[in-house]
């Protein structure tokens, strides 16, 4: 990515945009105060391009098995692994450009809520 956060900055970042994807109200006003330092294109890119490929599922399960939020460190393994892995194979990079579109279209509405409160 073309971000420049510290690893502290950068998990806050990835952790406070993966609560819209645990099984309780999402706060989003929260959200946007923890996050309101660092660029919107940025935030925007990891969001959907970092944190929802790896949260996503949580809220398309018909039982979630992240309810209260998802452990930072955790997070950012799963995050890290997947990047990783996107990096070294031609074919999950094509996937994964393809789920990036998909979670845009169909998550829209989670940058839209915290935009707005930015």
């Amino acid at each position: 990515m073309g971000h420049f956060l510290s690893k502290p900055e950068l998990t806050k970042v990835r952790t406070a945009l993966s609560d819209p994807f645990n099984d309780f109200p999402v706060d989003y006003d929260y959200i946007a105060k923890e996050v309101k330092d660092v660029d919107p294109d940025v935030l925007y890119e990891i969001l959907y391009s970092e944190v929802a490929p790896v949260c996503f599922t949580n809220i398309a399960a018909a039982v979630p098995s992240v309810w209260t939020g998802f452990d930072p460190d955790s997070l950012n393994a799963m995050i890290e692994e997947r990047l990783v892995a996107r990096e070294n194979n031609w074919f999950r990079r094509q996937f994964d450009k393809a789920l990036v579109l998909w979670l845009k279209y169909n998550y829209g509405y989670i940058w839209k809520e915290i935009s707005y409160r930015l």
